[in-house]
């Protein structure tokens, strides 16, 4: 048969006139999809939102834990939107202009924290959470500290 006539349809397979390749499949992680920010349950006011961001930590923390480090995903994904967002949250829950710059910055420091988390998984790395661990509950703990 000439592969070279048929319709490209029927050869997907195929290298050139006669050849053909077996197909690669990719494994497809359900636990690291895209998401948007729409996908994310953004929390209406600062008070809210700290529980959520213990909550973020505390399930990460479980899966790297349990050897599950993929389960993360997920919640590492949502976290960041939630802290990206955080300090405008904190502006419209009324926490005063002179904490600001405490909310910013120590957003991004968790940020950067469970980002390195992040990489690991994504690189197939065994993530180091313990490394990170008392920085991150710091952080969270001087994010308490701001009060609307």
């Amino acid at each position: 048969m000439n592969y070279c006539l048929l319709p490209l349809s029927l050869v997907a397979f195929t290298l050139g006139c006669g050849k053909t390749e077996t197909p690669k499949v990719n494994v497809i992680d359900q636990d690291d999809v895209a998401i948007t920010e729409a996908d994310v349950k953004i929390p209406a006011t600062y008070t809210d939102a700290l529980p959520q961001i213990r909550g973020y930590r505390d399930t990460i923390r479980t899966a790297i834990e349990a050897g599950t480090p993929g389960k993360a995903h997920r919640s590492l994904d949502e976290l960041d939107f939630v802290l990206n967002k955080l300090p405008s949250i904190a502006k419209d829950s009324g926490v005063p202009i002179e904490q600001w710059e405490t909310v910013n910055t120590t957003a991004q420091e968790l940020r950067s924290l469970f980002n390195q988390v992040h990489s690991a998984i994504d690189a197939k790395r065994e993530p180091d959470y313990k490394a990170v661990a008392e920085p991150i509950d710091q952080a969270i703990a001087k994010l308490e500290q701001v009060a609307p």
